[in-house]
């Protein structure tokens, strides 16, 4: 399909109240997320690059610990017919590895160099 296959249709669309409710829409949400705080912080986020690896390590172990957690509290609340079939305890085990990684990071750190999952991602 080419751009101008429909000019016909096109100039209609445009000149319609759906049409310019659309262009309306469109251009305040890109103005929106050019202006949103959530992507200040994803560009801010990015900056992460610069940190040595031992704060990244500590860094992700404490988000994976604080989000494992809340998925078990969170799981607490949940009917047992309607709950996921991941044991509360895999997501417990999951904070304390966490925990472990964000309080010895250089351990990790230094074991990260010459890991197999390194070699894989890399």
């Amino acid at each position: 399909m080419i751009e101008n296959d429909f000019p016909v249709l096109r100039a209609a669309v445009s000149k319609s109240v759906i049409g310019r409710s659309m262009t309306w829409l469109a251009t305040g949400v890109t103005a929106a997320a050019a202006d949103a705080a959530v992507t200040r912080w994803i560009r801010a986020v990015r900056s992460i690059v610069n940190v040595n690896t031992e704060a990244v390590v500590r860094m992700g172990g404490i988000a994976v610990a604080i989000a494992a957690v809340a998925a078990w509290a969170l799981s607490q609340f949940i009917p047992p017919y309607v709950a996921t079939a991941i044991p509360g305890a895999a997501f417990l085990a999951v904070a304390v590895l966490s925990a472990m990684a964000a309080m010895r990071p250089a351990s990790v750190a230094e074991q990260w160099q010459s890991s197999r999952v390194r070699r894989l991602m890399t």
